[in-house]
């Protein structure tokens, strides 16, 4: 079976984001209710979080053709060139404890990694904790934001910034390898199509998380072998401390395991992980 990979040929994809398209796209489904876009906006995280407190709808979801304030984890900018990416968030009220919301950052990595690869042909992994990669280049990445009241989760705000259309290669402002899909497969392929086929495909990811006795217990397995760092030599960084070891897995709750060179296993909720090359790779 072909892939979904827009077969027009158009020489240049920076150009507006075609709404009805989307719509067109996600008729049936909880995400095409309430779709919102802007030209231009801040961030699209700090946009929603502040409708989710008034009671907006499940299932709304905000896109981006450019953000001025873009984030990432840990305060960090999310750089993205205008008419060429993916740059959108997910509202969802879901019926889940909040020491079990990494599921849902799990789940948006694995629909997104699945669409990529339904449209393009690639194979992207997921980078613990939040982002998709590319060999050892970042494709894309995830930032969740909630908030809780009196133990039960009031809103969960997902973002998702994934390089479509771009040549980072570029751009000098950087601070990590990056690709995009053009990049990897020097196609061009509809955003608005790319973004239809991951929201449908989270839509089913999520059913089945609300679903479950134990959420995310059917996921955490596939999220392991998509991982771009099991089994691998790693550096993890927390800004207390600098820890190496082994990657040996990612539990439930989303917590990395790994296993030090001194022979010991320890847990990590978050941090930033880099992979250690062999010399032979360098």
């Amino acid at each position: 079976m072909e892939s979904e990979t827009l077969k027009k040929e158009k020489s240049d994809y920076s150009e507006p984001f075609d709404l009805d398209v989307l719509l067109g796209a996600l008729k049936k489904g909880i995400f095409g209710k309430n779709v919102i876009f802007r030209d231009t906006i801040g961030s699209t995280n700090v946009f929603l979080k502040e409708l989710a407190q008034r009671d907006l709808p499940e299932g709304t979801v905000v896109v981006a053709d450019e953000q001025s304030a873009g984030l990432g984890r840990l305060g960090r900018q999310w750089f993205s060139k205008k008419g060429e990416n993916l740059l959108f968030s997910i509202l969802l009220r879901p019926r889940i404890p909040p020491n079990r919301l990494f599921v849902l950052t799990m789940v948006l990595a694995l629909a997104g990694i699945d669409a990529v690869q339904k449209m393009s042909g690639i194979s992207a992994k997921i980078k613990w904790p939040n982002d998709i990669y590319i060999g050892e280049k970042k494709l894309g990445g995830i930032l969740t934001e909630f908030a809780v009241k009196q133990g039960v989760v009031e809103y969960v705000v997902l973002g998702m910034g994934l390089n479509v259309n771009w040549s980072p290669q570029a751009e000098h402002r950087l601070l990590y390898p990056t690709s995009s899909i053009f990049l990897e497969t020097h196609k061009k392929v509809s955003r608005e199509r790319l973004l239809g086929n991951l929201l449908k495909r989270f839509e089913a990811f999520y059913e089945e998380v609300l679903g479950e006795v134990n959420p995310g217990e059917g996921f955490y397995k596939r999220w392991n072998e998509k991982s771009a760092i099991l089994e691998k030599s790693v550096v993890i960084e927390t800004g207390k401390e600098r820890v190496e070891g082994v990657a040996a897995g990612i539990d439930q709750d989303g917590a990395l395991t790994l296993i030090t060179t001194e022979g010991l296993e320890r847990k990590f909720v978050c941090g930033d992980v880099s992979v250690q090359l062999n010399a032979s790779e360098v």
